[in-house]
């Protein structure tokens, strides 16, 4: 689904990372999230593509420090690396992510 809006918004060059974030925040919503439901919503606006993840939690994500001999903990540093911003509402229960838009000509 999130690749087919990409295109239609003339974004395809962002599929892949957010096919990333969304995997990556899925699979920790559904791993920490209690079994709650988790949700995903994706919009743009001019200057950002928004990737937003919900599950029913109250605790906040939390990178765990990196360790070279672990399988998994890396999720929450692998996203912070590819998005201009990273927030965590104040209830703790949704992850949003922030993608600079490449400014276009007015």
């Amino acid at each position: 689904m999130s690749c087919a809006l990409l295109r239609l918004w003339g974004l395809p060059s962002y599929i892949d990372s957010v096919e990333l974030l969304i995997s990556e925040l899925v699979t920790n919503a559904l791993r920490h999230g209690e079994g709650s439901a988790v949700g995903v919503r994706i919009c743009a606006d001019a200057n950002y593509l928004h990737v937003y993840v919900r599950d029913g939690s109250p605790r906040t994500p939390v990178p765990r420090p990196l360790d070279d001999s672990s399988e998994d903990g890396r999720g929450l540093h692998l996203v912070a690396a590819i998005v201009d911003r990273l927030d965590v509402s104040d209830d703790g229960m949704t992850v949003h992510c922030a993608l600079a838009l490449p400014e276009r000509a007015a």
